[in-house]
């Protein structure tokens, strides 16, 4: 990867180690594999499950982006559609939310792999994976 930066790993979704090998084994778009996910980097071999049930925290992430999403489609129908009944907020809001499941679950786990498993960054650690 050209771009070491970790912005760039996380909107990629790619290893905190490495910054090169990449999390999920599909792309998001594929939504009967969105979620599944190597359980080493392809590039370092990096396990990214740190210990069992460590993405159980990336829900409190994925919670956060959902309950986002809806306060800001809640403002953006009462704005702009002069706060139409209930089933104004509740249908458009319900849909957007189940549309953006793939991201939501995806990105919780990259941040959350990126800001909280205390892997470092290695410049040289691309390409040792055949080595272990």
């Amino acid at each position: 990867m050209s771009d070491p930066s970790k912005l760039a790993a996380v909107v990629k979704a790619r290893c905190p180690q490495c910054h090169e090998g990449r999390i999920f084994t599909h792309k998001w778009w594929n939504l009967l594999k969105f979620s599944e996910m190597h359980e080493h980097c392809p590039s370092c071999g990096l396990r990214y499950e740190v210990e069992p049930g460590f993405f159980f925290g990336a829900m409190y992430i994925s919670y956060a982006f959902t309950v986002g999403i809806m306060i800001v489609g809640g403002i953006i129908i009462y704005n702009f559609f002069g706060d139409p009944s209930a089933e104004g907020y509740i249908i458009p809001i319900t849909l957007v939310s189940l549309l953006m499941v793939p991201f939501n679950f995806r990105m919780a786990r990259v941040l959350f792999i990126h800001l909280f498993s205390m892997v470092k960054y290695k410049s040289d650690a691309a390409g040792t994976a055949s080595t272990k």
